[in-house]
């Protein structure tokens, strides 16, 4: 029997800079709606704060400066046409402290939620959600994979797919 998590679309694009790695999440960003998650995954230096930065300009933000390594704030709000709420996971003991953090009323409220090292907290996120994860190929470039968990998801990374990078 197949439940909506066990749908999977996958895109994998290789990006040469800073600069492509933003525009993909800005192309991400502008496909998010409230409640969506986003799942990143990846090493120290991978990019997924770049790319984050990319989501929130897709989003709307005034200004992507603001958009940090929430790695000493655990959770950052960022005003944009949607609320984006940046979970950073790294120093966290586990699901326990992610619960702690509010994630649980957060991932299903109005904003779009994108959750760094989403690996440590795995037991915190949604069934379906859109899964990100970053690899190191060089210098500047990065292998990324985006693939989602849900019809809803489906949709996103198809739409991903049609527009290339």
């Amino acid at each position: 029997m197949s439940t909506s998590s066990d749908t999977q679309a996958v895109f994998i694009v290789t990006t040469s800079s800073e600069k492509e790695t933003m525009e993909l999440g800005r192309k991400i960003g502008g496909l998010l709606v409230p409640g969506d998650v986003v799942a990143l995954t990846g090493s120290l230096g991978s990019g997924k704060t770049t790319l984050v930065k990319g989501l929130a300009s897709g989003l709307g933000i005034g200004d992507v400066r603001e958009v940090r390594s929430a790695s000493f704030l655990l959770v950052a709000e960022y005003k944009a046409r949607i609320p984006i709420y940046h979970f950073d996971a790294y120093r966290l003991e586990g699901a326990g402290e992610m619960y702690d953090l509010g994630c649980d009323e957060i991932f299903w409220g109005d904003g779009v939620s994108v959750v760094e090292w989403a690996d440590r907290v795995e037991e915190c996120l949604p069934e379906n959600c859109l899964r990100i994860s970053m690899h190191i190929e060089g210098p500047a470039s990065r292998r990324i994979t985006v693939s989602s968990r849900g019809k809803r998801y489906d949709g996103m990374v198809s739409s991903l797919k049609r527009g290339g990078l």
